[in-house]
């Protein structure tokens, strides 16, 4: 199955394939079915099956015997595409305005991937995954400091708001606001640095930028105007926790791999809230082919719970939670940041504010669920591009990405919608008076 602009539906000698559904969103689940083939004959599309007596291949029952993946993994096909050829970067949709159009293609006998390409198949069927849904709308941000895009859902509202802050690649990327928009979220992904007039570096951030981005967000027509939450990755952890503890109106942040412990210094209406702290060459490995790997007891020395530029968490409001996720095979050692932070809370009798999920064979990459799985990527240390290994597997990848999508976006209902007053106080009106009321304020 390959990424692809156009290509014509094509059938030989009574094979099918059966895709449903064939036009989707891209986090809905998709059954993926090639019938017609003869018994006990090779197929093949970025993995290697053997149809059934009946010659069929379901790939929510049959087991793939090689490719890119092995066993029965009905995602499969999707997790596991790549560029061809490989350029060790992570696959993306830069533009959530259009969909991904992915051709399936069903080849005779077990194909390597590079005869796959030129090979004509013996039936194609095109798939439309949309990252926004119908009436979603998009419009970028210049609003004082704050560049980014706002994602808001169809109809009048009244959504929750959602702040989405990335980790060290920098720049602007919109595809899970924009899939959070598309589940009834007003989310808003803002950049912080290498994006339009931002600085390409940092090293001290003021938190005020990501207040007036909390301002902006709530102050749209249709947002529940009194409560927001963070989603926050990777590098952007600790920001996204400095927002939590330190902006009222912020009452729910969720991290996803994030480094708790950042290397950025945070200040706020003057007075510095931590210091950035500076991974060394003590804690780190590039070998001759430039790869980069940590060290985990080095590691282990730095992240712990009093250390003086961990998130004082327990300082937040009451009424504000955190849920913290990560991977039990991130070769960033996430999974550490979290208990060091957990036991933190626990000390001071917190625990009650904050959720951790460590999920079995998922690495540092936390995405929606079916975007495709990055086993490694290049990444900016300085001047030097590396190849930085992030841990996990497709399979286990996969399965945490569907039940976080579902966790995370209840929690944030939780804690973002159900517990506003405002909400609560409209969805009175609306039942009293048996009718929408304006929602511009």
């Amino acid at each position: 199955m390959a990424d692809a602009k156009s290509k014509k539906q094509a059938s030989s000698g009574g094979v099918r394939a059966l895709v449903e559904p064939r036009v989707c969103l891209h986090d809905a689940p998709t059954s993926i079915k090639v019938t017609g083939l003869q018994p006990n004959t090779p197929f093949h599309s970025y993995a290697h099956y053997l149809s059934d007596d009946n010659g069929t291949v379901d790939v929510e029952r049959s087991e793939a015997v090689g490719g890119a993946y092995t066993g029965v993994f009905p995602a499969g096909l999707f997790s596991s595409l790549k560029e061809f050829p490989d350029t060790h970067t992570r696959l993306k949709k830069d533009d959530p305005t259009t969909p991904w159009m992915m051709t399936l293609a069903v080849h005779k006998d077990h194909l390597t991937l590079e005869k796959s390409v030129v090979s004509e198949g013996l039936t194609t069927v095109m798939l439309e995954r949309y990252i926004m849904a119908p009436g979603v709308r998009r419009e970028p941000v210049v609003h004082e400091r704050v560049r980014g895009s706002m994602f808001l859902p169809a109809g009048p509202g009244p959504y929750p708001a959602v702040i989405d802050i990335l980790g060290g690649i920098g720049g602007l990327n919109e595809d899970r606001a924009s899939m959070l928009a598309s589940k009834g979220f007003a989310c808003l992904a803002i950049a912080y640095f290498k994006y339009d007039d931002l600085p390409k570096f940092i090293k001290t951030l003021d938190l005020e930028y990501f207040e007036e981005a909390v301002e902006y967000i709530l102050q749209q027509p249709g947002v529940i105007p009194d409560r927001c939450g963070v989603l926050c990755s990777s590098r952007g952890g600790s920001l996204g926790l400095a927002m939590g503890i330190y902006l009222q109106k912020v009452t729910a942040v969720v991290s996803l791999g994030g480094r708790l412990i950042g290397d950025i210094t945070l200040t706020f209406r003057g007075q510095e809230l931590w210091k950035g702290v500076e991974v060394n060459n003590s804690h780190y490995h590039i070998d001759e082919q430039n790869i980069l790997t940590l060290n985990e007891d080095a590691m282990k020395k730095i992240i712990v719970h009093d250390h003086p530029s961990m998130p004082p968490c327990e300082n937040a409001p009451d009424d504000t939670y955190f849920l913290f996720v990560a991977g039990d095979d991130d070769a960033i050692y996430t999974n550490i940041y979290i208990t060091a932070l957990t036991h933190r809370m626990k000390l001071h009798g917190r625990q009650s504010h904050c959720r951790s999920v460590i999920y079995p064979g998922l690495g540092h990459i936390i995405e929606p669920p079916y975007n495709t799985y990055a086993i490694e990527s290049t990444y900016q240390v300085g001047p030097i591009t590396v190849m930085s290994k992030w841990g996990g597997g497709a399979c286990g990848t996969c399965k945490a990405q569907e039940d976080n999508w579902q966790n995370m976006r209840r929690f944030l209902e939780i804690h973002v919608r159900d517990r506003s007053d405002w909400f609560q106080q409209f969805m009175g009106r609306t039942r009293g008076d048996n009718k929408c009321e304006s929602l511009q304020h």
